[in-house]
């Protein structure tokens, strides 16, 4: 039981990291703030995403295997567009239109930063001893 709030808790902590990353990126997407270094802001956030999730993963999860469905299928079906709607509804008309496509546009970069992050930190955790 205490493994499977684990996985749930971390499901959640990677959906509202997620919508962070999305709000940092709207907050960037503006004409005077730093329009022309967006690419350079969704690659190196997600790199920074992913480093998180490799530390979190590590750390919290260990080396079970069992935890990456119990985390992405739970995170994919219920707690992203549960998040998305809070934000949507937190947002004004425009802004929450342009959240809504960064979230679109970004999810292929965030998801190879989530794979890879809960991949390497199951694979480079250390084992735990059987006592």
């Amino acid at each position: 039981m205490k493994f499977l709030v684990k996985t749930q808790v971390l499901a959640i902590l990677f959906s509202i990291l997620w919508a962070l990353y999305v709000f940092v990126l709207a907050f960037f997407d503006q004409p005077e703030r730093g329009l022309e270094y967006i690419n350079y802001f969704v690659y190196g956030f997600a790199m920074l995403l992913g480093i998180i999730y490799f530390l979190l993963t590590k750390y919290i999860i260990g080396r079970k295997w069992l935890a990456l469905p119990l985390i992405l299928i739970p995170f994919f079906i219920i707690y992203q567009p549960v998040v998305l709607n809070i934000l949507l509804k937190m947002m004004k008309e425009g802004n929450g239109d342009i959240i809504h496509f960064l979230w679109l546009s970004t999810g292929t970069v965030h998801l190879m930063a989530l794979i890879f992050g809960l991949a390497f930190g199951i694979l480079f955790s250390r084992p735990e001893l059987k006592r």
